[in-house]
């Protein structure tokens, strides 16, 4: 099976069309005012748009937030029309399944992995998330995720969750052929390691990055 890749942290248009020419599954617009990824209403707008032109090929588009529940989100889903929504912060239970309920589009629920007691939480997700993120664990107060930092791969070898999952944290060209090895990921996701500085897109890293992870 080929693996899928998400490309996170995407700043506009032309960060989209790189990622459909280089054969992403999706695409992450990133709604959050403390990343340097952070997208305005108009972009979003923009990123809809350019994707009604792009074509069957174009990749999904996967709005991200923090923290954002009920009504506050509406004026993003408004905005940007995703296919998805990913949800990366403290989010309980009760909020997503609300989340589901009021706008009826896909979950991804991110989960900060550092061992495997953290593993065995993302239970709590099984019927509400459609897509699992392990993503490595930070510092409280920190950002929430494109930090570039990793965990311990080795900490779902073997794993058998009810929800389909990605890997996340720390992923470039040169880790994700080995990361997928060791994790047994079928799909992954990247955000700085497609980078030439926080929040600047490659699109030279991101066909090296696609192609890596598939080369498994």
């Amino acid at each position: 099976m080929t693996v899928q890749v998400k490309i996170c942290g995407i700043a506009g248009p032309s960060d989209y069309l790189a990622c459909r020419d280089s054969g992403a599954c999706w695409t992450g617009m990133v709604h959050y005012p403390a990343s340097s990824r952070h997208l305005s209403i108009s972009t979003l707008a923009r990123l809809a748009s350019c994707a009604t032109e792009a074509g069957i090929s174009a990749p999904k588009r996967v709005l991200l937030s923090v923290d954002v529940v009920g009504d506050a989100l509406a004026p993003l889903i408004k905005a940007s029309q995703p296919d998805m929504l990913q949800l990366h912060g403290q989010e309980s239970p009760f909020a997503v399944n609300a989340i589901k309920q009021q706008f009826g589009l896909p979950i991804i629920k991110a989960v900060a992995i550092a061992t495997k007691d953290d593993l065995k939480l993302s239970k709590q997700w099984h019927g509400l998330a459609d897509w699992l993120l392990f993503d490595a664990k930070v510092e409280a107060g920190t950002q929430p995720g494109g930090t570039g930092h990793s965990f311990d791969w080795s900490l779902l070898t073997g794993y058998r969750g009810q929800t389909p999952w990605m890997l996340a944290g720390g992923l470039d060209p040169e880790t994700v052929g080995k990361a997928v090895a060791v994790s047994g990921a079928r799909a992954v996701d990247v955000s700085s390691g497609v980078e030439t500085s926080p929040g600047k897109k490659d699109a030279a890293k991101i066909h090296a990055f696609i192609r890596a992870a598939q080369l498994v």
